[in-house]
């Protein structure tokens, strides 16, 4: 267990803990040891990962002080995605209860919706404390939920996520009955106004499966409907930013990997060298010009 300060109770060194390595792949397909980067991977991948752990509980209750017949442990998965140190999100997998009875290997496994995913997976695993025990020393951890022991990943997806679009290809009579917009060929969910929200994580597009042939355009990566419809969600998404109040001061303090960072690259990319009041006069004053520029910019190996 790595920490950064010294707790007050004792707890659990490597050599009582035995963690096996940590798998990781395509849901349903066989896994790999993880590496620092995982390759092949789009929104449309779900995540499989895995890890084994087992507890000498012998060993355990004599360096926690505690009897070994009263030692209960709990041993957590969480998973949580994000860009940076730390996850955007975080989320409990499984729980297991250990005690001198249980079985001591514990297997744990997860499977991650690939559209819940951005920038980086990261998992931990901690040993806490179950239960409070009757007997102990007074530097026994005596509090349920003491974390005793912890070891975590962190897993770069390929480019971050940043280069591939989150795009679902879904039934809208299903999944948005009695919306306005069921028979639309495609819709973008998202909240303007969070530039700062990471871009992966905080926005959705939809192409609507209801209409067949533009669901298989998509599929098979059509370039002109790939274009059309991101060019779409291009406008949308620059448009709402540029009419955002104190736009400029917002987007040049977003970071890496954010809404406002994306719309902002988007922008140099279809108005090069253009400023930001260049580019809100062009849309007041010149609108065709500002859409046909963005959508020329949505050419499909142009947009990342």
């Amino acid at each position: 267990m790595t920490a950064t300060f010294a707790l007050p109770f004792l707890t659990l060194p490597n050599e009582v803990v035995a963690l096996g390595p940590w798998m990781i792949g395509q849901a349903g397909a066989p896994l790999l040891p993880i590496k620092p980067m995982l390759d092949g991977w789009d929104y449309a991948t779900d995540l499989e990962l895995q890890s084994s752990l087992s507890i000498d509980m012998r060993a355990a209750a004599e360096v926690l002080a505690i009897p070994e017949q009263e030692l209960k442990l709990a041993v957590t998965l969480n998973v949580g995605t994000g860009r940076g140190r730390f996850p955007r999100t975080t989320r409990r997998i499984s729980s297991y209860i250990l005690d001198a009875k249980a079985e001591q290997l514990i297997k744990m496994r997860a499977i991650i919706p690939g559209n819940m995913l951005s920038g980086r997976v990261h998992a931990r695993i901690e040993v806490l404390l179950a239960e409070a025990p009757a007997t102990s020393s007074i530097l026994s951890p005596n509090c349920v939920g003491s974390r005793l022991w912890s070891e975590e990943i962190s897993v770069e997806l390929e480019d971050g996520g940043e280069n591939r679009f989150p795009i679902e290809v879904v039934s809208f009579t299903e999944t948005f009955p009695n919306h306005g917009h069921m028979t639309a060929p495609w819709y973008l969910a998202w909240k303007p106004g969070g530039l700062a929200a990471d871009f992966g994580g905080s926005i959705r597009l939809y192409v609507n499966s209801d209409h067949r042939e533009l669901a298989q355009r998509v599929v098979d990566g059509d370039d002109i409907t790939l274009q059309a419809i991101l060019g779409d969600v291009m406008v949308q998404m620059i448009t709402a930013a540029l009419d955002t109040n104190d736009s400029a001061e917002q987007i040049r303090e977003c970071e890496e990997g954010s809404v406002g960072a994306q719309i902002s690259a988007w922008m140099e990319l279809a108005f090069p060298q253009r400023g930001l009041s260049e580019i809100q006069n062009m849309q007041r004053n010149l609108p065709g010009h500002f859409h046909a520029g963005i959508h020329a910019a949505a050419e499909v190996g142009d947009l990342e």
